[in-house]
């Protein structure tokens, strides 16, 4: 089974999302914070991580914990969708062009709000040679 983990700080949506990611066949875990997240990911590797970037305590620390896994020779391989609302807040446009294996080392970018069909294609886009179910 794929297994999914979703990093988000709003419990609702992580919540809501993985009730409905677990209707489409995947394992899915959840974690609000990214306090020792890289220690977390390392010990229940998963497949795919779906991760948010605007935490409480920092409003980039998705960019951050992506690059930590990306230097994390257990999790370099591991595709991270960043799914945010960042560009509401900052009117900085980020974007799918700006993945960049230094700055933004993520495999795809998905804007929030999202419908649940659009973010399984990019689970689904992400999961190279992963059987889905």
């Amino acid at each position: 089974m794929v297994r999914i983990t979703i990093i988000d700080d709003d419990v609702e949506f992580a919540d809501n999302t993985a009730v409905l990611m677990r209707k489409q066949g995947y394992e899915v875990t959840t974690i609000y914070t990214t306090d020792n997240v890289v220690q977390a990911l390392t010990e229940n590797k998963p497949d795919l991580v779906i991760l948010d970037v605007m935490f409480p305590d920092n409003p980039v620390a998705g960019f951050d914990v992506a690059r930590k896994v990306h230097r994390t020779a257990a999790l370099k391989q591991l595709p991270i969708i960043l799914l945010t609302a960042v560009n509401q807040e900052f009117p900085m446009n980020f974007s799918a062009d700006d993945i960049d294996q230094d700055w933004m080392p993520v495999q795809d970018f998905v804007e929030k709000p999202v419908s649940i069909r659009r973010l399984m294609e990019a689970v689904r886009r992400n999961l190279p040679g992963k059987k889905n179910h």
